[in-house]
């Protein structure tokens, strides 16, 4: 029996590609969204594609924020995973180019499958930021624990940064949905997927400038040595976690029109000075050659959470810390050698 055809967004970034390879490897076809058509070849040219590149069409939409830009791509679709959202970046319009453009992708795409009686589930990625207001990092809480029915409702501007408006995005977007499922009561149900700080090797990374972005820029400058003073919520998951729980979310057996957090080492999450300890365990000569320089560090701002219904959902274990950042750790020592070896 062939299995279903699922639209995804997304599918260049770091996680959207780990979705589209999982989904294809699993059998299901493909209708991949890109903005720009040179974004095609990037994607059927990546090694891991070998292979499976029958299984995945192209559709390429220049503005996922159009009212009726996907009527056109929908037509027998069973599943969108929907990843695509914009970064947080400076501007000089918080609300023009971080608030709103989430907001108008999620319309577009939700009103289009509103038409679309093929639709059975639409799995947005949301975050794990949606579940605390900004100003919550700076207060002296280190014991509630939150859990995926918690949403941060300080959200009115003026924002007076990137990431305070991007904090208000992810909130927005996501109650956004529930005012959606209330009052359209649409044929098909949505999951909404609330990931913490997601780390792990990146597909994309073929050098140590394209490994150094994101998440990775924050936490790996501790095995160069270097001390870092901002803290980082201590709140991990594994980024081949976070794409499985995307292909696993459009399955029956997974609940719908819920809300599912994206964790592990929950409730108490970790410290990222332990990085540091991942190493000497697992490159105990890399870390004796001085390739691995623990002296750096990094402060953890705690963050309880509770992703106790999205394990036994996904019926999998979210992976460990710990092996989570051997194999990132084995990335930067991959790049590393590779960069010397180039000299």
């Amino acid at each position: 029996m062939a299995k279903e055809t699922v639209l995804i967004t997304g599918i260049t970034g770091y996680i959207g590609f780990k979705v589209l390879y999982i989904a294809l490897s699993q059998g299901y076809r493909v209708r991949g969204v890109v903005r720009k058509e040179e974004q095609i070849s990037k994607i059927t040219s990546h090694p891991l594609m070998e292979g499976l590149t029958s299984g995945v069409e192209f559709v390429v939409i220049p503005e996922l924020g159009k009212s009726g830009a996907f009527d056109p791509v929908l037509d027998g679709i069973s599943a969108i995973i929907h990843l695509a959202s914009p970064l947080a970046k400076e501007t000089d319009d918080y609300s023009r180019d971080i608030v709103q453009p989430p907001l108008d992708m999620e319309s577009s795409l939700l009103e289009s499958a509103l038409n679309a009686p093929s639709v059975r589930r639409v799995v947005i990625t949301s975050s794990a930021v949606t579940l605390i207001p900004l100003s919550w990092l700076a207060s002296s809480d280190v014991d509630t624990v939150f859990t995926s029915r918690d949403l941060n409702t300080d959200t009115a501007p003026p924002y007076h940064n990137a990431m305070e408006a991007y904090w208000a995005s992810k909130a927005l977007a996501r109650k956004h949905v529930h005012e959606f499922l209330s009052q359209k009561k649409p044929h098909f149900d949505i999951i909404q997927l609330l990931p913490s700080v997601v780390i792990g090797p990146d597909d994309w990374a073929t050098d140590l400038e394209s490994f150094f972005v994101g998440t990775r820029a924050m936490i790996m400058p501790i095995v160069q040595g270097k001390v870092m003073e901002a803290p980082l919520v201590g709140v991990p998951v594994f980024v081949d976690d976070v794409a499985l729980a995307h292909v696993d979310a459009i399955k029956p057996s997974v609940s719908g029109n819920k809300d599912y957090i994206l964790s592990s080492d929950t409730p108490d999450g970790i410290e990222w000075n332990s990085t540091l300890d991942v190493a000497r365990k697992h490159f105990p000569r890399e870390v004796e050659s001085g390739l691995l320089q623990c002296t750096g560090s990094l402060p953890t701002r705690r963050w309880k959470l509770d992703a106790s219904d999205s394990e036994k959902a996904f019926g999998w274990k979210f992976t460990s810390f710990e092996n989570t950042m051997r194999k990132q750790l084995q990335q930067y020592i991959t790049l590393v050698k590779d960069s010397e070896a180039s000299i």
